[in-house]
């Protein structure tokens, strides 16, 4: 089955072909995952990529044309989710600074003070929590206010390994919070 060309496999997996579908999947899902890496430059991210575009080969499989590119069609799937989940970054983002902003300046009254107390102290137990090095890039990255490309230098790392620590430390906090924090400190670490 391995000779079987392109157009056939897309044929059989066209009618539910499963082997075919796998076939393809073995030819195309390292060549996905490295477009996935160079738009996304997170390897976690890149790896979830490359398997929601197998999925949705998988659910249109009945529209495909065989006659048609289908690296190309790939490409085009990868690149769409890519720059979705890079927006949906940078907008998770913004709100969690938003969100921030909105918690420090509710420190006027003392209850408020006292949450946003309660706040950092949780806080600092989930980062107590990270291994080391993820602690140092959070510190720096957050707390320091440095970015990415300034972190990596400090710490003798690459850019990439900053972004994957952040993701993994962001990850970790907010998974301390759901366990341990009030719904209103989650808030803070759910769109991150």
């Amino acid at each position: 089955m391995n000779n079987i060309s392109e157009y056939n496999l897309l044929q059989k997996l066209k009618k539910g072909d499963l082997k075919a579908y796998q076939q393809l999947y073995d030819r195309y899902h390292l060549q996905v995952y490295n477009w996935a890496l160079k738009f996304v430059k997170i390897p976690a991210i890149a790896e979830d990529i490359v398997q929601d575009v197998f999925l949705k080969i998988w659910v249109i499989r009945e529209r495909l044309n065989p006659q048609l590119s289908f690296p190309a069609f790939i490409y085009r799937i990868c690149r769409n989710r890519a720059f979705s989940d890079l927006k949906k970054i940078a907008v998770s983002e913004r709100l969690t600074l938003d969100v921030m902003e909105q918690f420090r300046s509710l420190k006027e009254s003392p209850e408020d003070l006292a949450i946003w107390n309660q706040y950092e102290v949780l806080l600092e137990n989930a980062i107590r929590k990270l291994p080391k090095q993820r602690q140092k890039v959070f510190k720096l990255c957050r707390q320091g206010g440095k970015t990415y490309e300034e972190v990596a230098e400090e710490l003798c790392i690459s850019k990439n390994t900053v972004k994957e620590h952040m993701v993994m430390a962001v990850k970790n906090i907010r998974e301390y919070f759901y366990q341990y924090g009030e719904v209103s400190f989650i808030l803070i670490f759910f769109f991150s």
